[in-house]
């Protein structure tokens, strides 16, 4: 099984010493609680509400282009809601596998659900991501010769996740001189370390972090975090985010980890539930189940589908957790 390196205060401390014979000391921050005056500016709305909309509104489709230069088969579409409201939206197709390496839907979805432990609507760094199955009929206006992900269903199973606004990908999105001087940009770039240290990150390829811009306050975020949670396979040839490369944490953000619980993690466990209806679409089950096999990431039985993380992959991020907490209050992580 695969881990980071463990933390430590000798690769720690290297990032804030000005010289070797310096002790190590936080960055020159005043406080990592930082108010946002616009802090949806690149969601173009509150999470809460792009989750209600994408998980259950029914919509049109109106436009779908190809996104970017990834590898996973990603669409930019346009989604029309029924009162009239549009949203773009970056549209992933699940493998036909439902899980495969490079792109991991259950991975995505757990990312999400993770940085809620310690971050609030207005600090996410990872931008709100929802499973649903699409109607077949709906798909094939635009994709004619698409086929239904699951045989014997009528939908197509996709990823949906709000498109990030007034956003560009910088080829590092580490600076270590304005993580000294930026209070904001120290805080949320921190807040993303964090968070993909806890799932492992092992994709640090351009295009997979990104920045705000000028237009808008100081902002980064994690756009595809499928590779995740100990992968077998992963990019090696990029800097990754899985270890801790800022020089300090928020002390707000650990005060809050350490409040996570067993029922935390035990959520992961089934992260997303879906049921076949009469019309063979997979809709949200009412009442999800118990894991129907905790060793399997994608598991189905008769008409259920579900999706979480592996014992495994779960007794990976408690260690993680435990080991960053330990050492913050070893003082091997300054926080700040």
């Amino acid at each position: 099984m695969l881990r980071p390196r463990p933390l430590a205060a000798a690769v720690l401390a290297a990032a804030l010493l000005s010289c070797a014979s310096s002790p190590p000391q936080p960055p020159p921050i005043a406080s990592s609680r930082v108010e946002n005056e616009q802090p949806f500016f690149n969601w173009g709305a509150h999470p809460f509400e792009i989750e209600k909309r994408l998980s259950a509104e029914p919509f049109e489709i109106v436009a779908v282009e190809a996104a970017g230069g990834g590898v996973t088969g990603a669409n930019r579409a346009t989604l029309k809601f029924a009162d009239g409201e549009s949203m773009e939206v970056k549209w992933k197709t699940f493998p036909p596998e439902l899980d495969h390496w490079n792109n991991s839907p259950r991975k995505e979805i757990a990312a999400y659900r993770i940085q809620k432990w310690f971050l609030t609507p207005e600090q996410y760094v990872v931008p709100t991501s929802v499973v649903r199955c699409i109607a077949i009929d709906q798909v094939r206006k635009w994709k004619a010769d698409v086929q239904p992900t699951v045989a014997d269903t009528d939908c197509i199973l996709v990823v949906l996740t709000v498109w990030l606004r007034h956003v560009t990908a910088p080829k590092d999105a580490y600076d270590a001189e304005r993580f000294r001087s930026d209070a904001a940009y120290a805080v949320h770039l921190a807040n993303l370390n964090v968070l993909t240290h806890l799932i492992d990150h092992r994709d640090g390829r351009q295009g997979n972090l990104l920045f705000a811009d000028e237009s808008g306050p100081p902002r980064v975020y994690a756009a595809d975090n499928g590779i995740s949670f100990e992968p077998w396979v992963w990019n090696y040839f990029v800097t990754n985010w899985n270890e801790l490369r800022v020089p300090a944490v928020p002390t707000q953000a650990i005060e809050r980890l350490q409040r996570v619980s067993k029922r935390e993690f035990e959520e992961l466990r089934v992260l997303v539930e879906l049921e076949l209806d009469e019309a063979k679409i997979y809709r949200p089950a009412a009442k999800p189940h118990a894991p129907i096999d905790a060793d399997e990431g994608v598991r189905r039985r008769g008409s259920v589908l579900q999706l979480g993380l592996t014992d495994s992959e779960i007794t990976g991020t408690r260690e993680r957790l435990d080991e960053l907490l330990k050492a913050v209050a070893r003082d091997e992580v300054p926080a700040f």
